[in-house]
């Protein structure tokens, strides 16, 4: 499974009067880490969720802060396994409010993987992307996978965006800083988020 890039940091990071980033070249891009994920680190995003109320029968909008964040962090035989709660897809899944779920993400060298279990292994796990990415690249969590992620160039990064049928998701990467903008959208009854980086904290040495 494939991620995505960042958002213009003009516009996330212009409100708080942040100065605007160095772009980063194609180099250095490679040799950043996309994902710097470490016990401690943190994501603070704007999210805007806009959803059909069928008690209301009307579209209704709600604004939050959302913050994603590695509650832990176990290492064996060249896997890390990262326990992350709050992340993004949460957002999709609501009656009222969000509630943030615990997953697994799993590095093995320099690829990522969603894990089955809190277990540093591979077994049971869903592929999701290898970096560097290329743009227009296409990645299938399987041979047999019928939806895989598509890869595209944005400005600070890449997005890994994956379509089906029914509804479609993308994930912005920006390299050094991790997942910069969320975004998904169901077709038909309405159900979108768009979850955009306001602020990231390191974590420590895992």
């Amino acid at each position: 499974m494939n991620v995505t890039t960042c958002l213009a940091c003009a516009a996330v990071l212009g409100a708080c009067s942040s100065p605007p980033k160095k772009h980063m070249t194609q180099q250095e891009m490679i040799a950043a880490d996309p994902l710097p994920l470490a016990k401690g680190a943190s994501w603070t995003y704007n999210a805007t969720i806009k959803r059909f109320d069928a008690d209301a029968e009307k579209e209704i909008t709600r604004n939050l802060t959302w913050v994603t964040e590695v509650v832990d962090a176990r290492a064996g035989n060249g896997v890390t396994a990262f326990r992350i709660k709050g992340w993004p897809t949460d957002l999709v899944e609501f009656e009222h409010s969000p509630v943030a779920s615990e997953r697994t993400i799993l590095r093995s060298g320099n690829s990522f993987l969603f894990g089955e279990t809190p277990e540093p292994t591979l077994d049971g796990a869903q592929g999701w992307f290898s970096w560097p990415v290329i743009d227009g690249q296409r990645i299938c969590p399987s041979a047999e996978s019928v939806y895989c992620w598509q890869v595209s160039a944005v400005e600070t990064g890449y997005a890994l965006s994956y379509y089906t049928g029914p509804d479609e998701q993308t994930f912005e990467l920006e390299p050094g800083t991790g997942v910069a903008r969320f975004h998904y959208a169901h077709h038909g009854t309405t159900n979108e988020v768009e979850a955009k980086l306001v602020s990231f904290a390191k974590g420590g040495k895992h």
